[in-house]
């Protein structure tokens, strides 16, 4: 399975419970409206961070998990999300995310042990 991660910070202007509720509740509700179905991942995951005790603020405030069954799936997206048509999803990214900051590492899953 090939993985698109990506280490997601928020605006500076944000707290961290303003950006988790709007890339949850509303970023998700609009790429699930315009992203076209053989484009959208298999799975996708949000990670959000959460405060330790002691611990200080995390470096990232969330870790997104986009999950396609093989290279040609991941670039349908890829073409989706670069074309005219993704516009609106990434322009709503400037809503809550510092797209400066954000890191984006292509992977190919291993699972070595499930419980």
């Amino acid at each position: 399975m090939i993985k698109v991660i990506g280490l997601l910070k928020r605006r500076a202007d944000l707290t961290h419970q303003q950006f988790s509720d709007y890339w949850h509740n509303n970023h998700v509700a609009l790429a699930d409206r315009i992203v076209p179905k053989d484009a959208l991942s298999r799975t996708y995951i949000q990670n959000h961070a959460l405060a330790m005790k002691g611990g200080g603020e995390a470096p990232y405030d969330a870790v997104a998990e986009l999950c396609f069954d093989d290279r040609a799936h991941m670039q349908r997206w890829i073409d989706w999300y670069g074309s005219e048509a993704g516009k609106e999803l990434r322009d709503d990214e400037l809503n809550f995310m510092d797209v400066s900051k954000r890191v984006v590492i292509v992977t190919d899953e291993r699972v070595m042990r499930r419980g």
